[in-house]
């Protein structure tokens, strides 16, 4: 090789350098190719959904911290995020048919859908409250309630909303207890069964019936004193409230007390849970079945269950570790029900209860 003339030696050195070069300057353009993106993950855990709303026996509207709209229309199986217009916490979602559901939140949101929760706009409250819970009974009437005692109150489904401060109306001198206890608490559940009866539930144990649509609202907690709540600084906080057509209705709070009422909400007890261990978390949500029977969830993935009318609730698993909080349930009908939390937890049931499974991520 040595041999060989000089001129020779160059051009093979000068070839040598070029390949060198080519492969060089291809593998780095190699390494420069952007990676392919990865999916957009719709449920990580850093989610916190709050409520859940059954369309069918397949849709299902999700709502959370940060504007987050989720549906589904296959039990679960996919989802897919919807735009609410909004990056403020979404508290709760309800419809009055498959197509048309409102969503009430932080900073006084109220969001509208007319195409099963497909689209949302939002409608004017008048308001910058929380609005921690709204609830419908026709396509028409509505309430939202929220921060510093204040409600919003519908007659045309959202087009106009009318600000209302729900306090005492009892007109009876207080006590010094009493007058701390009224000091604007939240409010943080409304129900309604037609446009006469409804319920609200709050701070300080507060507790509100209305029997002629919200033109006036009685306070009805102090029925709860007695041998087991001797002050009403002691009444819990209750943050779900519920009633059946038959005026049964419970409402769930703070050291999972359950208070139950067999008159439509004029009187209260204490109800009764059969656990080997004493409730101290939170309770946040109930659902009622027409019968009485139901669910209920709260912190440290709490799950209470009533299967036959009248008897005690009774915890209940869900068959999983749940470490989480669930901040509501609710049901399609007897077999078909959804459960959600913190940590991006939606699980769904098709058996009545017996078995969960998570949502796909």
């Amino acid at each position: 090789m040595w041999n060989q003339p000089r001129s020779v030696r160059v051009r093979r050195c000068l070839v040598a350098c070029v390949v060198t070069s080519f492969l060089l300057v291809t593998g780095c353009h190699r390494v420069e190719e952007p990676l392919p993106a990865l999916p957009e993950r719709l449920i990580s855990i850093s989610d916190k959904f709050f409520d859940v709303a059954a369309l069918d026996a397949d849709t299902a509207v999700v709502v959370g911290y940060g504007g987050k709209i989720l549906r589904t229309a296959d039990r679960g199986f996919s989802w897919t995020r919807i735009p609410s217009g909004t990056s403020e916490a979404l508290y709760r979602v309800r419809f009055v048919d498959a197509k048309r559901g409102w969503i009430s939140g932080q900073d006084g949101i109220v969001l509208h859908s007319e195409d099963g929760g497909l689209s949302w706009s939002r409608q004017q409250t008048n308001t910058n409250a929380y609005l921690f819970s709204v609830h419908f009974v026709d396509a028409e009437f509505g309430w939202a309630v929220g921060d510093r005692s204040l409600a919003v109150h519908t007659r045309d489904g959202g087009r106009t909303w009318t600000l209302h401060k729900i306090g005492s109306a009892t007109g009876e001198k207080l006590t010094a207890d009493q007058a701390l206890a009224e000091q604007d608490p939240i409010l943080y559940d409304v129900f309604f069964l037609d446009r006469e009866r409804g319920w609200v539930s709050g701070e300080f144990g507060r507790l509100f019936q209305t029997t002629d649509g919200g033109q006036t609202w009685h306070a009805r907690e102090t029925s709860l004193l007695g041998p087991e709540i001797v002050d009403v600084l002691d009444i819990p906080t209750f943050f779900g409230v519920q009633f059946t057509p038959q005026n049964e209705g419970i409402a769930v709070g703070l050291e999972g007390k359950i208070a139950r009422s067999l008159d439509g909400g004029t009187t209260w007890k204490l109800d009764t849970v059969s656990s080997d261990l004493a409730l101290t978390d939170p309770l946040f949500a109930p659902f009622l079945f027409p019968d009485g029977t139901g669910w209920i969830v709260g912190s440290s993935g709490q799950v209470l269950r009533r299967a036959v009318p009248g008897e005690p609730w009774k915890a209940t698993s869900l068959g999983m570790d749940v470490a989480t909080w669930l901040r509501s349930v609710t049901w399609w009908n007897d077999q078909i029900g959804w459960i959600v939390g913190g940590y991006g937890l939606i699980l769904y049931t098709r058996d009545g209860g017996r078995v969960w499974m998570p949502a796909l991520r």
